[in-house]
């Protein structure tokens, strides 16, 4: 069962790129739409937006909707010199 955060944030990112109706966010729209499939195991938008909903929904109701953060450090090579440089990134689900 996906994150219910990861999940609500992948919905709204799918139904912004839907509503815009730009044709530059195409690419977009469609790899939020896999990600939507993914994350419920389904195969068409319309079924991952239904299930999402009834997930996210039932998170709520159990009161189960949770943060965790994660923090990535990565390391990536500057120059010719060898010489690299390290970030921090916190993502939070």
């Amino acid at each position: 069962m996906p994150n219910p955060a990861v999940l609500q944030q992948a919905v709204d990112r799918y139904r912004a790129l839907a509503a815009d109706g730009n044709i530059a966010v195409a690419v977009s729209l469609q790899n939020a739409a896999y990600t939507l499939c993914v994350l419920t195991g389904t195969r068409t938008v319309e079924e991952a937006l239904t299930a999402a909903d009834r997930l996210c929904s039932r998170a709520t109701a159990s009161g189960s909707t949770h943060r965790r953060t994660l923090t990535l450090t990565s390391t990536s090579p500057l120059g010719s010199s060898g010489e690299t440089a390290s970030g921090e990134r916190e993502l939070v689900a």
